[in-house]
């Protein structure tokens, strides 16, 4: 093979903005202006091994459920959208984790993150993480209400992890 070919196929270009104006920078499909405020996210630090979010449940096939799933990506979605001042109103309430006040303590090696939650909406659970330079690292996924004693949720519930 010709080193110019090795060179074209081994190449990988990332899209440029180039000088397009943000306001008129808008996203395919739904043409949303793309915020440089806005959240993104990570599941570079996802934790399915704690037993308070490893995402068990009752269904048929002992997980938390499709339609959770459904609604956890129609958030993340929504919640893309938004900078984080609008994040902090209702109804995604983003807010720091409390420990004194959680069922767990801290991931290890977190002394220097700030954990944060938001909620899918009032029932369905939180989103758990460190949001750093606007990107939002996943860590648990909380269906269950189960990183503190909320109020009309019925104390923590604990199910096996899904056997994949």
């Amino acid at each position: 093979m010709s080193k110019r070919k090795a060179n074209r196929q081994n190449k990988f270009v990332l899209p440029s903005t180039g000088n397009i104006p943000p306001e008129k920078l808008r996203l395919p499909y739904n043409g949303n202006v793309v915020l440089d405020d806005g959240i993104a996210f990570s599941f570079a630090c996802f934790d399915r091994g704690n037993k308070y979010f490893n995402l068990g449940g009752n269904s048929e096939d002992k997980t938390v459920g499709g339609i959770w799933f459904i609604k956890l990506l129609d958030c993340l979605k929504d919640v893309g959208t938004k900078t984080i001042q609008e994040l902090k109103k209702a109804p995604y309430h983003l807010h720091p984790v409390k420990w004194e006040s959680a069922n767990v303590k801290p991931p290890n090696n977190s002394e220097q993150c700030q954990y944060w939650q938001f909620r899918l909406n009032k029932s369905d659970g939180r989103v758990i993480g460190i949001l750093i330079d606007h990107i939002f690292y996943v860590v648990w996924l909380d269906p269950y209400h189960n990183l503190t004693n909320s109020e009309g949720y019925g104390g923590v519930k604990l199910y096996n992890p899904p056997s994949l």
